[in-house]
Parts: C-alpha cells; sequence; structure tokens
C-alpha cells in the first residue's frame, strides 16, 4: 500500500498509450502502473478530439479520462494550446465537482496544460484553492524551441513560454528528471518556487529475449529517435559526414519520424536531411528509415552494436533506458540527462558537444571492444536501469520528495508572478479610509444614456460595503443633466461635479475623494458581474504582492466578442496591453503612489494603459481572473475609437519615453518581440498567432476557423503536412 495521504492521484497529460509514443507517454504510463501497485486511485486526464465529448474507461486498474478540449466556449477566443490549459482545468473542476477533490494532481510542464488550474488555484477558488499539485519537467516549449531554433518570441511561442514558466513557479512541488534540465531551466528563469527536487523517470525494464553484444552479426549504428536540432541530428550528422569523407565506411541508420519542421530552412527535417545529404544517402552510408512501433523496436534492433542518443539538450530520455535494459552499447551526449544514466565506460558511453574530439574518440572505443567487453557492458547497462529506475526505487524517492514539498508552509501569502518584485513605495492604509470598503468610482461625461445599467449593475453586486462616487465631468447635455439630479437623491450615491478637463483628470480626482481601502473606476456605459468585486478584493485581501486585479471582458452591443486578458508581467506589459486597463479593482493606496492617470498625455485614450505600465515599474503587480466578469460597451463614437493608428503610435512613444529605465531592462526581450510579430500597437492576445493566420489567403476570421480545424483534427493534420511538403521540399 502507498502513501495514504495521497490516496487520490489525478495526472494531468497531453500523451497516454496507444495513441502517442515518446517521453511524456511513457512516463505517464509507467507512473500510473507504480502508483497504482502502491494502491492509489490513479486518474489519468488526456485531451482527444476522437471523443466527442467525454469518454471514460479503464485500463489495468488506471481510469482515463478522454475529453474533447473545445468543450467551453472559448476556443475561439484563445489560441490553440492557451485553450487546452483552459478546457484541462475545466474538466477538472467538472469531476471535482462530481466526485470531491483528488489528494493530489500532477501535470506536465510542456505547453503550460496547468497554467489555468494553476491560476484558479492561486487565485482562491474554493474548487481548486487547496489542492495541491506536483508539476514534473519533461521538456519545457520555451528551452526546446530555442535549441530547435525556432522563433522563441513570435507569438504564440512566447506566451506558451509564459505559460510554462508560471506553471514551474506556482506548482506546490516541482520535480526534474535530472540535474541538467533543473540547470538548463535556470539559466533562463529565476527559480522561486522554493520546492525543487530531481527525481528519476520510472522504468520498467523490458524482458531480453536474445543475447545482447554476443552476436557477430551486430554490426549496425544506429540513431534513434526523431530527427530534429534539439535532438542533435546535425550535429551527428556532421561527425559522420567527417568520418565517411576520411574512408569511414560503415552505414549511419536513422530510425525515427521525420516530420518535425525545421524552422529556418522552411522544411520538414526529413526532406532537409535527404537534401543536404543525398550523396550519403546514395551511397547506402546513410540510411533513413521511419518511426517504429513500441513493440517492433526490440526485434529492429537486434543487429545495432551501438545507439547513438547525441542530443545538444535533453531531460531523461526513455530511449537511452530502454535500450541499456535490452543490453545495448549506447554512447549519449553530455548534455542532457541521459549522462546521468550512464556511467562512462562502464555501463555505455559518453561524449561532450563541447570537445568534439571525444565524439571520435569514445565512438572508436566502442567499436574496438571485443564481444566479452560487449557483452560485460550489456549486462551492467541492463542492471543500472534494473536496479536504479524501477517502480519501487522511484516511488520512494518520489514520494520522499512530495513529503518534504508539501510540509512546507509559507506563512508570506505571495502570489507567484514569473518575475519578482518589491513595491519601491511601501503601501498602507490611509487614516481616512475604511478598511474593507471599495469606491466605485464612475467619470461620467453626457452618459445620461447608459449611466443607469451601469449603476444598477454595481448596486447587484454581491458586496455591501462600497460606496459609488459619480464624477461629473463637466456634462452639457439635458439627459445627463437630469440624470444627474436624480443620482443626488440617493443616499449610496456621491456626486462631484468638476469642470470638464477629461477621463484621466475625473478618475485621479474620484480615487483621490474616495474613502475606501479599494478603488474600482468603471466607465458610465460599461458593466460589472455581480460577483466581480467580491472575487477581485478576496485576491486583493488574501496576496501581499498584488495591487490590482482585472478579468475577461465580454463586449456588448456592437460586437459579442470576449477579451481574454493575462497578468501584465514585463516585458510582454512593455510591448502591448495585456489587460482591461480601465476595468481595474486596487488597493487604492497603490493606484495613489504609482497608479494616477497622467493628464500630460498628447491625446486621450491610453491613460489606464499608461497607468499598468507606472504600476507595474514601480513594482505594483496585478493579476486576472481568468473568466468574464466585466462588459463593455462597443459604441462606435467611443474615445478609443477615435485614436488613430498615428496617435496610438505617438502615445506608445510617450510612454516609452516616460518609462525609459524601465523599458529598458527588457529591451532586448522587447525588440525580439517587435522583430517577430511586428508592432504591438495592434496586438491585445499573445496566445493567438498572428503571423499564421495572416499567410492565408482568406480574411483573418476565416483564417482562424481553417487553422483551428486543422489543427483539431489528426487526419487533417497528416493532409496539412503533406501539403507543406510538397510546397517546401
Amino acid at each position: 500500500m502507498g502513501d495514504n495521504s495521497l490516496q487520490t492521484y489525478w495526472i494531468l497529460t497531453t500523451e497516454y498509450p496507444p495513441f502517442h509514443g515518446g517521453g511524456i507517454s511513457t512516463y505517464c504510463f509507467f507512473s500510473a502502473k507504480m502508483l497504482h501497485k502502491k494502491g492509489h486511485v490513479v486518474t489519468i486526464f488526456i485531451n482527444d478530439f476522437s471523443v466527442k465529448d467525454v469518454y471514460v474507461e479503464v485500463q489495468e486498474g488506471v481510469r482515463i479520462i478522454r475529453f474533447r478540449p473545445s468543450r467551453t466556449n472559448f476556443s475561439e477566443t484563445l489560441g490553440y494550446i492557451t485553450n487546452l490549459s483552459y478546457e484541462f482545468a475545466f474538466i477538472v473542476k467538472e469531476f471535482i465537482e462530481k466526485e470531491g477533490k483528488p489528494d493530489l494532481i500532477e501535470a506536465q510542464e510542456y505547453l503550460g496544460i496547468a497554467y489555468y488550474l494553476l491560476q484558479f488555484k492561486h487565485l482562491q477558488y474554493e474548487w481548486c484553492k487547496d489542492v495541491p499539485v506536483l508539476l514534473t519537467m519533461h521538456s519545457p516549449a520555451f528551452l526546446y524551441l530555442e535549441y530547435n531554433q525556432a522563433l522563441i518570441h513570435k507569438y504564440p511561442n512566447f506566451w506558451i513560454g509564459e505559460m510554462e514558466r508560471f506553471c514551474i513557479q506556482a506548482a506546490d512541488v516541482l520535480i526534474s528528471p535530472s540535474q541538467f534540465l533543473l540547470s538548463e531551466v535556470g539559466k533562463r528563469m529565476e527559480y522561486h518556487n522554493p520546492n525543487l527536487f530531481v527525481v528519476p523517470n520510472p522504468f520498467e525494464a523490458v524482458t531480453v529475449t536474445g543475447n545482447s553484444g554476443t552476436d557477430q552479426n551486430q554490426n549496425e549504428i544506429v540513431y534513434l529517435g526523431k530527427l530534429s536540432a534539439q535532438k542533435g541530428t546535425f550535429a551527428l550528422l556532421n561527425y559522420f559526414k567527417s568520418l565517411w569523407d576520411s574512408g569511414f565506411s560503415e552505414s549511419l541508420h536513422l530510425i525515427g519520424g521525420q516530420d518535425i519542421v525545421y524552422h529556418p530552412a522552411g522544411k520538414t527535417m526529413g526532406n532537409l536531411v535527404k537534401s543536404q545529404y543525398r550523396e550519403y544517402i546514395d551511397k547506402g552510408l546513410l540510411i533513413m528509415e521511419g518511426q517504429l512501433l513500441p513493440s517492433e523496436i526490440e526485434k529492429r534492433l537486434y543487429k545495432a552494436k551501438v545507439v547513438i542518443v547525441p542530443s545538444i539538450v535533453e531531460n531523461f530520455p526513455y530511449v537511452v533506458m530502454e535500450m541499456m535494459s535490452l543490453g545495448h552499447i549506447v554512447l549519449v551526449s553530455k548534455q542532457g540527462g541521459q549522462a546521468e544514466i550512464v556511467e562512462d565506460g562502464v555501463s555505455g558511453f559518453i561524449f561532450d558537444h563541447e570537445n568534439p574530439n571525444s565524439f571520435f574518440q569514445q565512438f572508436h572505443r566502442v567499436l574496438s571492444l571485443s564481444i566479452s567487453q560487449r557483452v560485460t557492458i550489456g549486462r551492467k547497462a541492463s542492471e543500472r536501469i534494473q536496479n536504479a529506475y524501477n517502480l519501487d526505487q522511484v516511488y520512494g524517492l518520489k514520494f520522499k520528495a512530495l513529503e518534504e514539498g508539501l510540509a512546507q508552509k509559507n506563512t508570506v501569502k505571495l502570489f507567484p508572478f514569473i518575475r519578482a518584485s518589491k513595491p519601491q513605495i511601501k503601501n498602507t492604509l490611509g487614516s481616512a479610509e475604511v478598511n474593507g470598503k471599495l469606491s466605485v468610482v464612475i467619470p461620467f461625461y453626457n452618459m445620461g444614456k447608459f449611466s443607469d445599467e451601469t449603476i444598477d449593475s454595481v448596486r447587484r453586486t454581491d458586496l455591501k460595503l462600497k460606496e459609488i462616487i459619480i464624477v461629473n465631468d463637466g456634462s452639457t447635455d439635458p439627459l445627463s443633466i437630469e440624470k444627474l439630479n436624480l443620482y443626488r437623491k440617493r443616499d449610496d450615491i456621491k456626486i462631484i461635479d468638476i469642470p470638464n478637463q477629461g477621463l484621466a483628470n475625473a478618475r485621479n480626482v474620484g480615487a483621490e475623494s474616495a474613502n475606501g481601502e479599494f478603488l474600482a473606476f468603471l466607465d458610465a456605459d460599461d458593466r460589472v458581474a455581480p460577483n466581480y468585486f467580491r472575487k477581485a478584493l478576496k485576491v486583493l485581501t488574501f496576496f501581499e504582492n498584488v495591487d490590482f486585479v482585472g478579468s475577461w471582458t465580454k463586449y456588448f452591443e456592437g460586437s459579442e466578442k470576449v477579451w481574454p486578458t493575462f497578468s501584465p508581467e514585463p516585458p510582454l506589459i512593455l510591448y502591448h496591453n495585456l489587460i482591461n486597463s480601465s476595468a481595474l479593482v486596487y488597493k487604492r493606496q497603490s493606484f495613489l503612489a504609482a497608479g494616477k492617470n497622467d493628464k500630460r498625455m498628447p491625446f486621450p485614450g491610453l491613460e489606464d494603459y499608461e497607468s499598468v505600465v507606472s504600476l507595474v515599474s514601480k513594482g505594483f503587480r496585478g493579476v486576472v481572473l481568468p473568466e468574464v466578469l466585466f462588459y463593455y460597451r462597443v459604441r462606435g463614437d467611443s474615445m478609443i475609437r477615435g485614436v488613430s493608428k498615428e496617435k496610438k503610435v505617438l502615445l506608445h512613444n510617450y510612454i516609452g519615453k516616460k518609462h525609459q529605465a524601465f523599458y529598458s531592462l527588457y529591451v532586448s526581450e522587447i525588440f525580439s518581440l517587435i522583430n517577430s510579430n511586428g508592432p504591438g500597437i495592434y496586438l491585445d492576445n499573445p496566445s493567438v498567432d498572428y503571423n499564421l493566420e495572416l499567410r492565408f489567403p482568406f480574411n483573418y476570421a476565416i483564417s482562424q476557423k481553417i487553422i483551428s480545424s486543422v489543427k483539431k483534427n489528426r487526419h487533417l493534420k497528416k493532409v496539412a503536412l503533406r501539403v507543406y511538403n510538397i510546397f517546401y521540399k
């Protein structure tokens, strides 16, 4: 029997047998088997477009829940991967509401699939706030895309990386299968998560049916794995080109998938290798084979005298564990967790890409082994895997890490931002403020036609301790004056009359006149959901390092779209606005200290965005409640509609110059974002691949639907790949 305190164990994954191979799939399979063996009640959640809604099955005691990742209404709003994370959160919510909370949820960091689950958890949503979350690292896209020479600042790549980075910071416990991966990621982000552990992946060694290492016919040199820059394909072929050009006559067998696109060349890896190494293919020196089914590997690899794993970055590759368990001789690079599996010269061999000669030295060392030496090393390799990575051994290590990590209780309530910062100004409750009270400031200029709806939405909110302050910015039309006179008769509304000086001034006057501990602005033609303010104040009260809260926005009247906003962290908040900055709820003293609207901006329209930049620049941080809680009226004569492209450019220039010191901290990343995606004034959703949709010969909306359909359909993806190969081979 296992750890009874974590009896109910849920795993979130994008890969699981039989439809998926690869490291994540293999890890989840063996982990589920390990946990079930120890008495845990295990559930696997996996996205699957082949099911209509939700399909539940039990395989060898493990419950598998396959769900269609388009069950919410946001697949047309969020980019594909970001929506996938949202769908994972809601399938978990659905089953928690049916069955109760699990004792632990484990998720991969890859693609940030736990991003929204962790957002809801830390934003104090009742259904998940107390559920421990373990994040197991496999292959973060922000690291692997870099090594595959993809554009890591291009949307949605950069945003996917942000989701992964947040998950790494926000999980209760973070486990990496290798010290190498933990260190490599640590070079690209500063860990604030204190609960970091290195625990190897579990593996159940296969039974060897032959006598590996003793057959004279074992004469094949094999690379087993997908072709990619990150997997070391180019480096390996360069090594062998040097060997072949020097007279080496033995063939290299490349066995594995060839369809990964190498973006700098605009070709799949298979086509690129075939074109660059045609000479060696024609001579029979380079033999390219397709991907093998797991059941075919042992038979196909029987003749291998060495299996080379030349990755230039790697986590903890199962191919090495599998080959070693079969008694094969492996030659692996130092640049990955594989070097932590292999004992050099004992159970395999290690070379270092930073010293290219070491490859040739180790390769010739392998080729010169006698049969008895091969047998000894093969036996040692098999014993190494069986002893160090068996299910019982890894289970003990994993639950020791979980016990230690979950025992850590942080008494300081801090939201896990990706990049930590401290306010430059201490935030204290003002002497005239009422503790727990919210002041809702409504700037008002000739808005009598809409203001009843706005005020009614505030009055209907489930927050008792609040005040409504209308700042009348010199209204002139009769209807508005009439409405204001009616509002003056209400006890729950305070009206401040000022000469017309614009929205920025009206907001500042309202904020300065308020007496609530918390502050919200609401334009006189918009609406809020009944529970928005209560949810926002819950977060502001709970976290010491959260100073303002926003939510997703639903347009109405002139549009029905949803704007899914995001926590405004640098560098993205400096590139373009991520949050509905006119609909925020603040700690009032934070706003007064760093967020007051700038009345000197050359044109009206972006004062609230500049306010957010100002707050963040001084260490005041904000978060977003990931649901629609604010409603924005789309009017043809609204102020923002009058902000032309030229005005937006000038306003952004003004903001950049005003906060030049803050922008300078992120200038390299901002520069790369602009080069990869174009000017930020056109963007508001980092989860979407704008560039891909703009390449289609249709309008933007139709292109979005076509791409979404292709991504959802396994067969269409294969057709699209074949078409891609026709045009780019």
